[in-house]
């Protein structure tokens, strides 16, 4: 009996000391490092579980900082394609998609196109860059 019950106290106590989860390549805050007309998010934060994102960035709104909530997925890199992130920008007051992000994780910068909505009255198409803070 005290044979097992050391045992499970060494169990518990290595279990206790694991770290519960790694960090994940789009982990972290992000810096608007390039965009074309627009208006993405100046910062944003990412949390990434598995190929799930979410998060939360601010863009400019014409008075004042316009808040946004970020989902997406991310897809690993494979023989023929570099890591894929693709992102949704929503108004967090209930506004609506802002925007539609199409980006390759590149070392410590997301890159890739993007499609705003609600600028016009037709959605405008850009570009758009992030490098990790």
């Amino acid at each position: 009996m005290r044979l097992l019950s050391r045992a499970l106290v060494l169990g518990t106590l290595l279990a206790c000391g694991a770290p519960t989860e790694l960090p994940q390549p789009l982990d972290g805050i992000w810096k608007l490092d390039s965009a074309s007309a627009g208006e993405p998010p100046r910062t944003m934060t990412l949390t990434q579980r598995g190929t799930t994102i979410s998060g939360t960035g601010s863009a400019n709104g014409v008075d004042v900082p316009m808040p946004l909530a970020i989902t997406g997925t991310y897809s690993p890199s494979t023989r023929v394609s570099p890591p894929l992130v693709a992102l949704i920008f929503t108004a967090e007051n209930g506004g609506g998609m802002t925007a539609q992000y199409s980006a390759t994780l590149q070392g410590d910068r997301i890159v890739g196109s993007v499609i705003y909505y609600g600028i016009t009255a037709v959605p405008q198409p850009g570009t758009l860059s992030f490098v990790r803070q």
